[in-house]
């Protein structure tokens, strides 16, 4: 750097850096041990279809797995294709329309699921259950500054 410029931050100061490095790392794990055909956002659809009895409109996904509205429709649209989640209108309100999951998208989970908790292990093996946890609130407590 020339002597007008500020000086430049340590790399730690960067943490998105580490973010990024944490999701390549967890994006190699899916590939080598759960899928190269599913991604672990298809995975995450699955399983909050899977958690809810009656259904869950694109809304509640979106909100669930922090993804944007435009987003979850292309992944929805996707899954719905491949005819793993059926998309219809709610009975009681004809504007919103609700995602469940079919007897396919149930198989495919409990093909996934497995592997899926094992890459999940992996990745956090270093830290205790206690560390986990506070992992998890601080993860939660940025997140929601930026919702999706």
């Amino acid at each position: 750097m020339n002597g007008t410029e500020t000086e430049l931050a340590p790399p730690q100061v960067f943490r998105s850096l580490a973010v990024r490095r944490l999701l390549s790392l967890h994006g190699q794990l899916w590939t080598e041990h759960v899928s190269t055909e599913n991604t672990s956002i298809q995975f995450g659809l699955l399983l909050c279809l899977a958690r809810s009895e009656s259904g869950l409109s694109q809304t509640e996904i979106a909100a669930q797995l922090a993804v944007d509205k435009a987003s979850l429709t292309e992944l929805v649209s996707r899954m719905a294709s491949r005819g793993l989640v059926s998309v219809h209108r709610d009975v009681r309100d004809g504007r919103r329309r609700v995602a469940t999951l079919t007897d396919a998208g149930h198989e495919l989970l409990q093909e996934l699921y497995g592997p899926a908790l094992e890459v999940n292990r992996r990745l956090f093996t270093p830290l205790t259950e206690t560390e986990c946890e506070q992992l998890m609130g601080l993860l939660e407590r940025v997140l929601a500054e930026h919702p999706a």
